[in-house]
């Protein structure tokens, strides 16, 4: 690991996260900062787990190597909500393959399917000549494609549900008394070791990592009104549609939720089966039913046999929370994550009510305390001053000239416009130059990653930013080798050997590690909070140095200036006064 990447001890937040992976017993939902190495942590763990099973299925076990790789096939699966970080996650696992096993096929071990017309025929080449890997890393919308069909007419992608929930589910004319009969017997599966595992016993999914949670939910937020919610609940984002095709379809845990749930009200309730069985169970299920998100709960089915609960019934319920490594372990992390997607999630019927979570010792989204926050406020094509506090803002506007009635000046005049809305073309002439100004007087070292607006053009901006000076590529440049290694030789022919810079969009922020990043530039708004946390969290990694400078217009009446306002406070960061701006 040191050899290639310098790291010789792990962060406090890996220390944590690391065991519960690599010895399964709980869920786990994490959230940490940016640069924390909570991706880095996953991929190690991963790859680590399958090296491990691998071994023990050939030299244990006596499979083959081929046998041992048909078991293994898609025991992990990674979902990321952009394709950089999948790219970002298998270009790691490579590396470290061809650094410790270069003797072992990378495909058989981990793969990447993500969009686009320059990737997609490649993945799907190397899914028919080399099969399901045992880690599939992937983004929702091409991974439930794969899961759909192919050419063939078979999916490419197939998910298979763990040897554990394949017998804790309930058969179709099965009851609870014959279902309580087979308990027992998965409650000893459950127990065994690795040595005393059969091979069949590593079979299926077992391993479900969601990376950006938040971002791959884009879950309505606490304010969001009736409409909002009704629209996303009536359009679900195709990470939830993938995940529940896995979870619930799959996996079946909505027919085990639902037995559970029954195993629980036999429980709770100090009475004779058949008297429960009588009586509409207590539920306040009028809140569910009128949930705008998530619709009525599934129905549950109602005991008819005398079982009993305190030691049958109860035991499912520990076995349903019960994650081992035959079982379904499912992890959740993002720097933005918080009570309100776990909660979701557990009513959803993806976890269970008592998972893992690893948390900040401070409870708010915070930014690290050694990178510098920059603002640059725009007022017209020939004026960008600095961000104003709300006590400077106060002042300026008491000092400011009173307008006469009917006049057409100050605070109402054309500058105060948003400078995006005019033509598109010379608001990148405007960013183009203040970015050269900003490179003039910081003087970046390492890698630059600036940040445009979600429908600007890459490419465009590229070539206006050539003309101030600054070489620029896309983003995805970096997580191609072959493209990468003719980066490097432009910039060394463009005078700036110790520097390069990436354009990126801020879907693309999520989770990406551009190695040495000593400057952000953010050339627009952020939605929000969480997104400029993630935009500004590319810098500053793994305790570095480094700087944040947003660009943003002053927008009608101050508001862009007021947002901003907003965002630094709830961050806690008090923007630094960039010497090279006059104002």
């Amino acid at each position: 690991m040191s050899a290639l990447y310098s790291v010789t001890t792990p962060t406090r937040m890996q220390t944590d996260l690391i065991p519960h992976l690599t010895h399964p017993t709980t869920h786990l939902y994490v959230r940490q900062t940016t640069g924390s190495g909570k991706t880095f942590a996953i991929a190690c763990s991963l790859l680590s787990i399958a090296i491990q099973e691998h071994h023990m299925l050939t030299q244990k076990l006596q499979c083959t190597s081929a046998k041992a790789h048909e078991i293994q096939a898609l025991n992990t699966l990674v979902v990321v909500p952009n394709r950089e970080l999948a790219l970002q996650i298998v270009r790691w696992a490579h590396e470290m393959l061809e650094h410790a096993y270069p003797q072992m096929s990378r495909a058989k071990v981990i793969q990447c399917v993500v969009g686009g017309k320059e990737y997609e025929s490649v993945q799907k080449g190397v899914l028919k000549r080399h099969g399901m890997p045992a880690i599939l890393v992937g983004t929702p919308k091409t991974l439930m494609n794969l899961m759909a069909s192919s050419d063939t007419g078979a999916p490419l992608v197939t998910v298979l549900p763990p040897e554990m929930l394949r017998r804790l589910s309930l058969g179709d004319d099965e009851s609870a008394a014959e279902y309580a009969k087979r308990l027992h017997g998965v409650h000893v599966l459950s127990k065994q070791s690795m040595k005393t595992m059969p091979a069949g016993g590593l079979r299926g999914l077992r391993r479900l990592v969601i990376d950006e949670i938040d971002q791959v939910l884009c879950i309505p937020g606490k304010n969001a009104t009736e409409r909002e919610k009704k629209l996303r609940k009536d359009k679900p984002k195709p990470g939830q549609l993938l995940i529940d095709q896995v979870l619930l379809d799959t996996c079946k845990l909505s027919r085990l939720n639902a037995v559970v749930h029954q195993a629980g009200l036999l429980g709770w309730q100090k009475r004779e089966v058949k008297e429960v069985a009588q009586q509409k169970p207590r539920i306040r299920r009028w809140i569910k039913d009128r949930d705008p998100l998530l619709g009525p709960p599934a129905p549950v089915a109602q005991p008819v046999e005398t079982v009993e609960p305190n030691r049958d019934l109860m035991r499912l319920r520990e076995l349903a929370d019960l994650v081992g490594r035959q079982s379904l372990q499912i992890t959740a992390l993002s720097a933005t994550a918080n009570s309100a997607v776990r909660q979701w999630m557990q009513k959803r019927g993806w976890m269970s009510s008592r998972p893992l979570v690893i948390d900040n010792e401070d409870t708010r989204v915070t930014m690290p305390s050694h990178v510098e926050h920059y603002c640059l406020v725009v007022e017209d094509q020939n004026v960008v001053r600095n961000f104003r506090a709300k006590d400077e803002a106060s002042e300026q506007l008491a000092n400011e000239p009173k307008d006469e009635p009917g006049s057409n000046a100050s605070g109402a005049k054309e500058a105060d416009a948003d400078v995006w809305a005019e033509d598109q073309m010379s608001a990148m002439e405007l960013m183009a130059e203040v970015a050269a100004n900003t490179f003039e007087a910081l003087d970046p070292r390492g890698s630059v990653i600036i940040f445009t607006r979600s429908d600007a053009s890459t490419t465009q901006f590229a070539h206006v930013l050539e003309r101030y000076g600054i070489l620029a590529h896309d983003i995805m440049v970096y997580f191609d080798a072959t493209l990468q290694s003719r980066v490097d030789e432009a910039v060394g022919s463009h005078g700036h050997k110790d520097r390069r810079v990436f354009i990126a969009t801020e879907e693309a922020a999520r989770g990406i590690d551009v190695t040495d990043t000593s400057l952000v530039m953010i050339l627009d708004i952020p939605k929000n909070v969480a997104s400029y946390t993630h935009m500004a969290g590319r810098t500053g990694r793994f305790n570095r140095a480094g700087a944040v400078v947003s660009v943003v217009p002053v927008g009608e009446m101050g508001w862009s200036e007021s947002k901003m306002r907003g965002i630094f406070s709830q961050l806690d960061i008090r923007p630094t006064k960039a010497p090279f701006v006059e104002s």
